[in-house]
């Protein structure tokens, strides 16, 4: 290999040199910016669909919180039972038809083929404890003067349940980690 000697270098060496040496810097720093805006726009696009998630679980653990206060209440009148019923179990099978955007049934079964593909597979369980709470409701409405306690208990139970499956799919506290280390830069 030829020895290079710096001394006998030329102005126009020189500036190819440290042309060359700035524009490795900036790809550099470029690929740096680039990789950190990706993951910004990831970050983003997580926290939005965290958003929709957290905004349907609020409407669901509105209903299924009403639900278990009308089945807990002995005083509830058969009128106002059926009445309020009947929109909460509406509400609540509206409820589970839009947590199927968010969490799709997962799997395949051998009866799939005969459904439309939003109910083909198994229903993933977050989605059943909501499921749950509407079984409960319907109980509610079809026995107007049985007692309610087990079917507020059920409800209580499928809301504790359902608010842990809520809390591990949006994830909270990496949530605020995150939020926390973006507003650094």
């Amino acid at each position: 290999m030829p020895e290079v000697n710096v001394s006998d270098w030329q102005v126009s060496d020189w500036v190819a040199v440290v042309s060359a040496v700035i524009s490795v810097l900036a790809l550099l720093l470029n690929i740096f910016i680039t990789s950190r805006q990706t993951r910004v726009s990831v970050e983003s696009l997580k926290f939005n669909n965290d958003s929709q998630v957290m905004n349907w679980a609020n409407r669901t653990v509105a209903a299924m919180s009403e639900a278990q206060h009308i089945c807990a209440s002995p005083n509830v009148g058969a009128l106002y039972l059926n009445e309020r019923g009947l929109a909460l179990a509406t509400a609540l099978s509206s409820l589970i038809d839009e947590g199927r955007w968010f969490f799709p049934n997962m799997g395949r079964r051998p009866s799939d083929p005969e459904k439309p593909g939003a109910f083909r597979g198994t229903r993933q369980p977050i989605l059943d404890y909501v499921f749950s709470a509407y079984e409960a409701v319907h109980d509610m409405m079809q026995a107007e003067d049985a007692p309610r306690e087990t079917l507020a208990a059920k409800i209580a139970e499928a809301k504790r349940h359902f608010v842990s499956e809520v809390q591990h799919a949006v994830d909270p506290r990496r949530r605020a980690w995150v939020m926390d280390r973006f507003r650094k830069y």
